[in-house]
């Protein structure tokens, strides 16, 4: 066998293992975040309506109770949808982002977009099972949504 030979025959070996790793690792599933927002909403008397304006395959979720209103959003971890988040969510007093539990008046992309990348690997390698979601939230002022328990929504990505 000569080197060309071999050279192909290497390509093609790593060409199978590449799609044959994409294959075996399931994508994310990303209806999971939609579940988690609904439930940690609802345990806080918060009546939730998710609508079908869809961002980042998450629909913007709307919740409310009493004077409170509040919508809620998935952002990509790059910040690239931030404007067309800001867009659906016109008309709220204030918004801030959720990241790892912790809230910020504005989406660290540094840290999610190197958060999102490690997590992809170690998903890819079986060792975790979801990336840490970045979540826009829209209040009216009445809430003071900042103030919730979002640790327990979105502590350490969940292990296999």
């Amino acid at each position: 066998m000569n080197s060309s030979s071999a050279f192909r025959a290497s390509i093609a070996v790593v060409l199978l293992l590449a799609i044959g790793w994409k294959i075996a690792v399931p994508a994310e599933n990303k209806g999971d975040l939609r579940a988690d927002l609904v439930e940690f909403l609802e345990a806080r008397h918060f009546n939730v309506v998710v609508t079908d304006q869809f961002v980042n395959y998450t629909p913007i979720i709307r919740a409310s109770a009493a004077s409170c209103q509040l919508q809620v959003a998935r952002l990509t971890p790059d910040g690239s949808n931030a404007n067309l988040i800001r867009h659906l969510t016109a008309g709220a007093e204030r918004s801030f982002v959720v990241f790892r539990g912790a809230v910020y008046t504005q989406q660290p992309v540094f840290w999610t977009v190197l958060d999102y990348l490690w997590y992809r690997f170690l998903r890819e390698l079986g060792l975790v099972r979801h990336i840490s979601p970045v979540i826009s939230v829209a209040e009216s002022s009445s809430c003071n949504a900042e103030r919730l328990p979002w640790g327990e929504l979105q502590g350490s990505p969940k292990t296999s």
